[in-house]
């Protein structure tokens, strides 16, 4: 009996001490197994797949350094301090131009270029590069990948990567871009050779129109770029007088060695912008366009040439339009002069089949000279005045000028 009460004291304790309470500061520090009640938990609802939205994937990140800049050049250097750089002192002439294009030499340097092809057009703050072709002298351009490991340095990964292949010839393409520049890299080898760079080209993007002209939507053929637009005032109305393009800044600088030079397609059009009424809100109409290009025009034209000036003398601007054809070069077969009067559209000179001529805006006059046969054997000089009563130019003196001494 003495041993049986301690044994039953000592089990009736045991249970008791179980049944306490644990101190935070021993449960504080102590991991416990997570017990799963099915009983207990809900299923949502799936939605059908085709009502998933769809998962967006993000934009890249832009690039850490805006690809504008190889080497020496930047395609953002105001267009005085680029025709200053003595490297293109080879093409001081060229570069005065109000717009236009270069080829230059250049220098032997540590960027191993040979090359600049330059492409610039006028604003309304002077001129402004809108492409620069860079060209590798083939005998030390460096290999592909270790100059798109340097440029995925500063520019970082390519947004676009393409391969073509010519006959035994591999062609690569490597973009980069940003809101407002692309750069390309183009390189090529043989098919069982490395690929060595070719040109880096760098190009301002075309950017959309602001201000008033948001709601003009000229589309005359696929590719369009404008080139530049200008508003002008008739008569306390807003006009537009819009030039574009079917080449790209790029092909610009590449000039007649461009592949689509041939076949490039030109705009120039006079919009109107009609104020708002009671049943539409105010708009764009256009008073006169000109297309050129395309394989339906017999005789191929470009727009060589578009300014507004004064050209009559009576304190309205007046809008000059030279065209050229195929083989004319930069000289013009037909010049358009137009003015706006009473709301109307008015021709103050048309002159079709000049062919490789020469025009002259004076005050009050112009002066077309046309080449006489095809050696240069001298030329005829017409001059035009503005007749104030009849509202145009006419003829007012023509004269032969002999050919220049050789």
């Amino acid at each position: 009996m003495r041993l049986i009460v301690p044994a039953l004291c000592l089990a009736i304790a045991l249970p008791v001490a179980a049944a306490r309470k644990t101190p935070r500061a021993v449960t504080a520090d102590t991991a416990h197994p997570v017990i799963a009640h099915p009983d207990v938990t809900t299923t949502l609802p799936q939605a059908p797949a085709q009502q998933q939205p769809a998962v967006k994937t993000p934009p890249p990140p832009p690039p850490a350094v805006p690809p504008r800049r190889f080497g020496r050049f930047d395609l953002d250097m105001p267009f005085a301090q680029l025709k200053a750089m003595p490297d293109l002192k080879a093409c001081a002439d060229a570069l005065n131009a109000p717009s236009g294009r270069a080829d230059c030499p250049l220098p032997r340097d540590a960027d191993k270029l040979s090359r600049a092809q330059i492409a610039w057009e006028e604003t309304k703050n002077g001129p402004e590069t809108i492409a620069l072709r860079l060209e590798f002298d083939p005998q030390l351009a460096p290999a592909l990948t270790d100059l798109e490991w340097q440029l995925q340095r500063g520019w970082g990964p390519p947004t676009l990567e393409q391969l073509r292949r010519e006959r035994d010839v591999k062609l690569f393409t490597l973009q980069w871009e940003d809101g407002e520049h692309r750069a390309t890299l183009e390189a090529a080898g043989a098919l069982a050779q490395p690929s060595r760079a070719v040109a880096v080209v760098l190009e301002r993007k075309q950017l959309p129109l602001s201000g008033e002209f948001v709601a003009l939507h000229p589309r005359p053929f696929p590719g369009f770029r404008v080139r530049w637009i200008r508003k002008i005032e008739w008569e306390g109305q807003l006009h537009a007088l819009l030039w574009g393009t079917s080449l790209t800044p790029a092909q610009e600088a590449m000039g007649e060695s461009s592949p689509a030079w041939a076949t490039q397609r030109n705009y120039v059009g006079l919009w109107k912008l009609e104020p708002a009424t009671a049943t539409r809100p105010r708009r764009w109409k256009p008073l006169w366009e000109r297309v050129t290009g395309g394989d339906d025009e017999d005789e191929p034209q470009r727009v060589l040439y578009v300014d507004t000036r004064d050209v009559t003398g009576d304190g309205s601007p007046d809008v000059e339009v030279e065209l050229s054809c195929e083989t004319c070069g930069p000289t013009a077969d037909e010049l358009i002069v137009k003015t706006v009067r009473a709301g109307k559209l008015v021709d103050l000179l048309s002159k079709r089949d000049l062919y490789r001529a020469r025009v002259e805006l004076l005050s009050a006059q112009i002066r077309i000279r046309e080449p006489e046969g095809e050696d240069d054997q001298g030329a005829t000089v017409s001059t035009y005045s503005y007749d104030r009563g009849k509202g145009a130019f006419v003829l007012a003196r023509e004269e032969h000028a002999p050919a220049p001494e050789r």
